[in-house]
């Protein structure tokens, strides 16, 4: 498929004997060249195509056309237009049927040489014309051919992008961007997921142009892209970094998660360390003591079960809590409260000094938070025998100050404890760091990513902070867990954000999710109300990974699908 790009609504557009027209002030326009079978309203099997009007005039014109081919409509959008978009996987290269296909090296190198012939011309007219050309690749419209050779994955859509680019290159035309794009549904969902694909480039100074695809109206894309722009600029601005480093551990082309040594259990332990983090990633959440004066609550907030009073751990249930300030002696309510989360295996974190001041009954506390000073001065030494530790680091100590890790045995380790934005350290550089030195040295300690944000940060900035900072690492394979931290919003809001940059990442599940794509013409429903899928055009591919999908294939119709198999084919849209 080969389009324009377009604002809406045209100024001036007028219809003309069936066709479309508009004035050539506009700067872009957008043309789709569809399949004759979905042409709503068309008994002809005819498709739009660009045709420039006659010398002198002011309009170019949409009409239909003789059966065509994509390649007929790319050829006049070239000749009308400053820039087209092509797609790969509608293009030269079939649409995914979702068939599992073999390749010997010949045969692969024959569909390339396909794909040559058949691009080739257009990019000959854009060299003519002088336009520039997007090379834009869906998630949800790869090829048989490239999911068969790369997988369902991310490298996929790069490898057919840069098929084309190659193509281009060859032919000496260098006038081309890319494009790389998937789902993210809507909400806060699809501003975090939105967050962890495209604020992991930007953390990395990677990408010129930013597009948001929300299930939701267009105008609601253009917030959500204006802030992430501006956390790339503001990273650019200031130089965000870290002290040169050797980076051989990471994986580039495959996903393979470092999954820290959850705790173990000890013989004569009161405390079951077994459940005080998650195998498939942890929420940490900070509480004061003040909650801790209406435990029932707490319990609530946590989403703890209850059971005649008493708390129990739940799918979604946090983990662990910090506490930076106990409890008096005195105040037994508070201490019984503190004491019933212990028992049901959820972690709790107190700095030294307050476990020095304010001592708990053996057993009633987790881990001691302590710095590296601490660690250095040996005051930790000073906590009953078996007191664990949770150590604060900010990933940029020196390797000195880092050897010390080495002398202590089953710590958590909370990384960037300082305050969100304070530091020019960049927080995702810093941990690759601090990860690169854990792996080279053989210590597998569990790192939970820990971001205190101002108190006045806006809840959009904190959903987009969070997944561009720490999702960019968790997508990587890199850390256990996450504690997030904002002063001015609530509780609830800061723990269902945890778990659903989790589940963003692809780490831990807590929720039903829905796969949907942006509310574009292709649609044929209304996609909002039904919040499930999308066109026929990507709406296949964008579902493959989701156990059921729910496909707008005609106007008034939809294909139902388990798995990738449909088992309904243009059914009504409501029973």
């Amino acid at each position: 498929m080969a389009t324009g790009v377009a604002p809406a609504p045209l100024p001036h557009v007028r219809v003309r004997d069936g066709g479309i027209g508009f004035t050539r002030s506009v700067d872009f326009a957008k043309i789709l060249s569809v399949p004759a079978t979905l042409r709503v309203g068309s008994s002809r099997g005819r498709v739009l195509m660009a045709k420039s009007s006659s010398t002198g005039s002011d309009t170019m014109e949409l009409e239909p056309s003789s059966e065509g081919s994509p390649l007929l409509v790319a050829f006049r959008v070239a000749e009308c237009f400053d820039k087209i978009r092509v797609n790969p996987g509608n293009f030269a290269d079939r649409r995914a049927q979702f068939e599992q296909l073999e390749y010997t090296e010949d045969d692969y190198q024959k569909e390339l040489e396909h794909i040559e012939k058949v691009f080739s011309p257009l990019v000959e007219k854009c060299k003519q014309y002088g336009r520039a050309m997007r090379i834009g690749t869906n998630h949800g419209s790869l090829s048989d051919r490239i999911m068969s050779y790369y997988g369902d994955s991310p490298r996929g859509m790069v490898e057919s992008a840069l098929e084309f680019a190659r193509i281009c290159r060859k032919l000496d035309f260098h006038n081309f961007v890319f494009s790389m794009k998937a789902k993210a549904g809507e909400g806060e969902d699809g501003r975090m997921k939105s967050a962890i694909g495209i604020g992991t480039l930007l953390m990395d100074g990677l990408g010129d142009t930013i597009r948001v695809s929300l299930t939701e109206p267009p105008e609601e894309e253009i917030d959500p892209c204006r802030r992430l722009a501006n956390l790339g600029t503001h990273a650019a601005d200031l130089q965000i970094g870290v002290a040169p480093f050797e980076e051989k551990q990471r994986r580039y082309f495959d996903f393979q998660r470092r999954s820290g040594q959850l705790p173990l259990q000890k013989e004569g332990e009161e405390v079951d360390y077994r459940g005080v983090l998650h195998r498939d990633g942890s929420v940490l959440m900070s509480v004061s003591l003040d909650q801790l004066k209406a435990p029932e609550l707490l319990y609530r907030s946590l989403a703890a079960k209850l059971v005649v009073g008493m708390p129990f751990k739940d799918l979604a249930t946090v983990d662990s809590i910090l506490l930076r300030e106990l409890p008096a002696v005195e105040d037994a309510q508070a201490r019984l409260a503190l004491k019933r989360l212990v028992d049901i295996s959820m972690g709790v974190l107190t700095p030294l000094s307050e476990q020095l001041t304010k001592p708990l009954p053996h057993g009633c506390v987790d881990k001691a938070l302590v710095n590296v000073d601490e660690l250095s001065s040996g005051a930790h030494k000073l906590l009953p025998e078996g007191t664990r530790l949770a150590v604060t680091l900010r990933g940029d100590e020196s390797y000195e100050q880092l050897d010390l890790l080495k002398g202590v045995d089953d710590i958590t380790m909370l990384l960037h404890s300082v305050p969100y934005g304070e530091e020019k350290t960049g927080r995702v550089h810093a941990a690759r760091r601090l990860f690169e030195y854990l792996e080279t040295n053989g210590l597998n300690f569990p790192v939970i990513h820990h971001i205190e944000f101002p108190k006045s940060v806006n809840r959009d900035d904190f959903v987009i902070g969070a997944g561009a900072n720490v999702g960019a690492l968790l997508v990587d394979g890199l850390g256990d867990g996450v504690l997030l931290e904002a002063a001015d919003q609530e509780f609830e809001f800061l723990r269902d954000t945890s778990f659903n940059l989790l589940q963003g990442c692809r780490m831990r599940n807590t929720k039903t999710e829905y796969v949907s794509c942006p509310s574009c013409g292709r649609t044929l429903f209304d996609l909002q109300e039904i919040a499930i899928m999308g066109c026929i055009v990507n709406g296949p591919g964008e579902m493959a990974d989701a156990d059921f999908g729910y496909v707008g294939g005609a106007p008034g119709k939809i294909d139902l699908y388990v798995g990738k198999t449909v088992v309904q084919w243009r059914g009504p849209l409501t029973p």
